[in-house]
């Protein structure tokens, strides 16, 4: 490895104060992406009575729809992110999803709204893949699940800011209802408030121009095309046992997060009658709550990493699920509003780092020339399962099963409580893999 290809090692000060400028950055695209995409979860109740939609055809626009294609193209962009620009290929995601997310505002019809959100799903898939990837080489080990986490944080800021914002947002466009928009004319509150939050991402994105790409850690040029001759499938047959555990895992708990994410505050407004500008505030604060757990979360994963237990990051996490499982089980069963919002902010502890884990699990264990892929086939399983599956099953068992719209919390604590045991158990038998995995990647990977 050439010296400019090298990684930072932790006492070069300079280059790893542009690694945090780095993350900062990233954290900013990645609030963006979250604004872009939750934004529409409290646009449910307006969108329904112009579009007239069942709730069926809301998981598909708010979930289902971004979801596959999110995976889909998560893979080839994962591809190309452990050959190409990094950079570049997060600059096209974000100028993509802010276009689509600005043309979700000239949908007339179901039909234009859903390709829209599909598109917001191809532009967002570009991120993490090359993102996790640039901050696996950026970082020494020792500083690498603090990065991670504190880039993850930015999904709960953007929920935050998607929750605060959007309630101010949504007050804003209904006092100017039927302004004439170019190219559109008389425009409803909900696409305005689309538009007002797809357009600012096209000057956001060259940011990322403002940082160097760092190299690629423990790969060379030369050396890259025979080092990833048949790699990935030699490193899923090696290590099947230990990734298929954590996919389940993280696939459940996407599940528990994508359905919350996409349903509470739908919830919220039929069970205790809320509306946007009062529970928009509410939930901001709790996913500032859940952001800053997850850096605490980070820094003792790290600590206990340095000291010697190398399976920390599965072993915490279900300390984590084990004692928070009780608040799931009840959350969705409290009277009291407020009392929801305190277990939904514990919840999140859970339902929210899962891409942390995975993401520094993969820079410990995975060679860089496949990282990006790795990461890339984790987030098209749990995205599939996670944002395509879970928001659509609680609309089945609510329309289907249960046959009332006022039941949407059961069919949400069904698939929370479910599934978050179903996690539990599969990061406890995943323990048994991890430590020896990690020990084995340490003795045979190249200093870096």
């Amino acid at each position: 490895m050439t010296s400019q290809e090298r990684a930072p090692d932790g006492g070069d000060t300079q280059q790893l104060g542009t690694a945090w400028w780095m993350v900062a950055v990233l954290f900013g695209l990645y609030v963006l992406s979250w604004v872009d995409r939750l934004i529409v979860s409290m646009l449910v109740t307006p969108i329904k009575a112009h579009l007239l939609l069942s709730d069926v055809q809301v998981s598909m626009i708010t979930s289902t729809s971004f979801a596959i294609f999110y995976a889909i193209f998560g893979l080839p962009l994962g591809w190309a992110a452990d050959r190409y620009s990094r950079r570049w290929i997060i600059f096209g995601g974000v100028a993509l999803w802010a276009v689509a997310t600005t043309a979700c505002g000239f949908a007339q019809s179901y039909e234009a709204l859903l390709v829209g959100r599909i598109f917001v799903g191809v532009g967002e898939a570009a991120l993490l893949p090359a993102a996790y990837s640039l901050i696996a080489d950026a970082f020494p080990p020792r500083l690498l699940t603090r990065a991670t986490s504190t880039f993850q944080m930015a999904g709960k800021v953007g929920s935050a800011t998607a929750f605060a914002l959007g309630g101010v947002a949504i007050a804003f466009a209904a006092a100017h209802s039927g302004i004439h928009i170019p190219f559109h004319g008389p425009a409803q509150p909900w696409q305005l408030v689309m538009m007002m939050v797809g357009v600012p991402g096209l000057l956001i994105a060259l940011l990322v121009f403002t940082f160097p790409e760092p190299g690629r850690r423990g790969a060379t040029r030369a050396a890259r095309p025979v080092a990833e001759k048949g790699a990935i499938a030699g490193f899923v047959r090696q290590n099947w046992r230990l990734l298929a555990l954590m996919l389940v895992g993280t696939s459940c708990l996407a599940m528990c997060g994508y359905s919350m994410t996409n349903w509470v505050p739908a919830y919220i407004e039929r069970h205790f009658g809320w509306k946007p500008v009062q529970y928009g505030v509410a939930l901001s604060l709790m996913n500032i709550v859940s952001a800053v757990s997850l850096v605490i979360n980070g820094w003792i994963v790290d600590r206990l990493f340095t000291r010697g237990m190398k399976d920390a990051h599965l072993r915490f996490y279900s300390w984590l699920i084990l004692g928070f499982l009780p608040v799931i089980a009840y959350m969705f069963f409290a009277t009291n509003v407020y009392v929801f919002l305190v277990c939904y902010c514990v919840a999140q502890f859970i339902t929210v780092p899962f891409m942390v884990y995975v993401s520094s699990i993969m820079g410990l264990i995975a060679p860089a020339t496949i990282r990006a892929r790795m990461l890339a086939f984790f987030l098209f399983v749990f995205t599939i399962l996670g944002l395509g599956a879970g928001p659509a099953i609680v609309a089945a068992l609510t329309q289907y099963v249960f046959r009332s719209e006022a039941a949407l919390g059961q069919s949400l604590a069904v698939v929370v409580t479910v599934c978050s045991i179903i996690a539990l158990l599969s990061f406890r038998m995943a323990l048994r893999y991890l430590a020896p995995t990690i020990a084995a990647r340490a003795v045979h990977a190249p200093a870096a």
